[in-house]
């Protein structure tokens, strides 16, 4: 069972047309899109480098603390190609830290299979039975950005989170440089598709992206498993008032759909 951890900063749920932004006049309703054929899938990803300075974070002192909980943290797959020794993991209640780990632990008996970890031992005053408020901060020196995610946590005394189940916080949403998330619901993309072309049908290996003017803000891998229509992408944001435009790649035809009309983040 996966520990769920809760974004601290704003997710914003939207479910957008490709009216959305339009006028009244017609021409602005109809979706305008380009059609370019290309020889291999495009490498749409998003750029995760930031800005943010390294931390300046120190080890609690345990003379201050009663108790203490161990968590083994593992990462999501979407950062594991950027960790290095230089990273870091604190724990904190509030802004107190209670708990530093570097660098991270490798698990694994090849490339793909690898899983990094973070094991950490979490001081509190705490009684077993209160609740508290935790937030987790991870510092990635390669793409120098701090991610957080923060949950309730009953840290009792002695115990160790992340062996019997997994300890994996989305960390990707708590971005300090896309601090808005959102999710899109595809429904108006299948439905634009099908009126370009009445025998569209998605395939394993069709991609979507959305773009702020060059840049990619979320990617999404079609299969089968579930209909594009009901599928949903995460996209991300640094504020309410960028605007992005989706990207349609289909496998079969090696066609890239290039929607011109841009789409707003609104609340």
């Amino acid at each position: 069972m996966k520990h769920s951890f809760l974004l601290s900063t704003a997710i914003l749920l939207t479910s957008l047309t490709f009216g959305a932004c339009s006028s009244d006049d017609d021409e602005e309703k109809t979706a305008a899109y380009t059609l370019t054929t290309v020889s291999n899938a495009p490498l749409w990803q998003i750029n995760w480098e930031g800005n943010d300075a390294c931390p300046d974070w120190e080890d609690p002192d345990p003379s201050i603390y009663e108790n203490w909980a161990v968590i083994l943290v593992q990462l999501e797959d979407e950062l594991k190609p950027y960790v290095s020794e230089d990273d870091m993991l604190a724990v904190f209640v509030g802004n107190e830290l209670r708990g530093l780990s570097q660098p991270a632990i490798f698990i694994g008996d090849n490339e793909d299979e690898i899983s990094a970890f973070f094991l950490i031992k979490a001081y509190g005053n705490e009684t077993d039975a209160k609740a508290i408020n935790v937030t987790i901060r991870y510092y990635n020196s390669r793409l120098k950005q701090i991610f957080t995610r923060s949950s309730q946590f009953q840290l009792k005394a002695g115990a160790v989170f992340g062996i019997d189940e997994d300890v994996i916080p989305q960390f990707t949403l708590g971005s300090s440089k896309y601090p808005v998330v959102f999710n899109f619901g595809l429904a108006p993309l299948y439905q634009q598709l099908t009126t370009i072309s009445p025998s569209f049908a998605p395939q394993t290996g069709d991609l979507v992206a959305a773009f702020v003017g060059e840049e990619c803000r979320g990617c999404y891998t079609y299969n089968s498993q579930l209909p594009l229509s009901s599928s949903i992408m995460t996209i991300y944001a640094r504020n309410r008032s960028e605007t992005f435009t989706l990207k349609y790649y289909q496998y079969s035809t090696n066609t890239v759909y290039s929607f011109t009309n841009p789409m707003k983040i609104e609340n």
